[in-house]
């Protein structure tokens, strides 16, 4: 065989070896601060919020060491409120026992702000360990409910996997807000926005890893066209606003290419569109139950 021909087999061997190690080096670094200012109407004073999303714990990128590191870095940036969008454990949740669990979340216990940390469910999240696991700490978990959380409401929804009823009870939550604080919504998927009703609110979501792994000329790994198209950054629709997280951990392989791991430090702003109420967009067809961990 020609000398030539031996060095490319070679280079294209040695390929995959090569960006799976930078990817796993790229998941598993501090993650970075994605910075956003939004005005929000009805707040009364600037507000900064924290998200944390998709932590994914793991024993190959995500021990509860590196887990923990994450937390101390949250905390040293002295946020008024701090909010997770969901996703707390790799892979299928019926293959997490409950000790396992609580193990996992235990880092989220030295979670502090001044009013209040704040919980949303992921598609790997099993609610009958999950909650469990965050009630000796500071998280409060929000399924379908809301919160006063001062200046703000907070409402957290239920995963999107739970379909009409998930969306729904996010929906009433939103409704019966009180009408002289803003709202933020936090959820895991981003598909929540398209159901949003009229009254103006924030929403904050994870899931879609912003791709995870994005290459020269191919992009983004997408699950479908929607996260395609909402898969990191702000998005606005008439008075609705969303932030959506590229996440802290990884899913299916541990590698990261092209998508840092990060942390979302949100300032909210007086200003914005006026308080307002209104009809709703349809219902989402009922969803199969939960995947084996599958997808994000």
């Amino acid at each position: 065989m020609p000398r030539i021909l031996l060095i490319l087999l070679a280079a294209a061997l040695a390929l995959p070896v090569l960006l799976g190690a930078w990817g796993v080096m790229s998941a598993v670094q501090d993650p970075r601060i994605a910075r956003y200012t939004v005005a929000m109407p009805g707040l009364r004073a600037p507000l900064r919020v924290i998200q944390l999303s998709d932590s994914h714990a793991s024993a190959i990128d995500m021990p509860p060491q590196r887990l923990q590191r994450v937390v101390a870095m949250i905390n040293a940036r002295k946020p008024d409120l701090i909010v997770l969008t969901g996703d707390y454990v790799s892979g299928n949740p019926d293959s997490w026992t409950p000790a396992q669990t609580r193990a996992a979340l235990a880092p989220f216990n030295d979670l502090a702000a001044p009013l209040g940390v704040y919980a949303a469910l992921g598609n790997h999240d099993d609610r009958a360990k999950t909650a469990p696991a965050l009630v000796a700490g500071p998280v409060r978990l929000l399924v379908g409910t809301r919160a006063d959380a001062g200046p703000v409401t907070i409402v957290g929804a239920d995963d999107v996997m739970r379909g009409s009823p998930a969306v729904e009870d996010m929906r009433r939550a939103i409704r019966r807000a009180p009408r002289d604080k803003p709202v933020l919504v936090i959820v895991h998927e981003p598909t929540y926005f398209q159901w949003l009703q009229t009254r103006p609110v924030l929403m904050l979501a994870g899931h879609t890893h912003g791709g995870q792994i994005k290459l020269p000329i191919l992009g983004a790994w997408s699950i479908n066209a929607y996260y395609a198209a909402h898969q990191r950054g702000l998005f606005r629709a008439g008075a609705q606003t969303m932030i959506v997280s590229s996440g802290l951990g990884t899913t299916n392989v541990p590698v990261r290419i092209g998508v840092p791991p990060e942390i979302v430090e949100l300032t909210l702003v007086p200003g914005g569109q006026p308080l307002a109420s209104g009809g709703s967009p349809p219902m989402p067809a009922d969803q199969p139950g939960r995947k084996s961990g599958t997808d994000r």
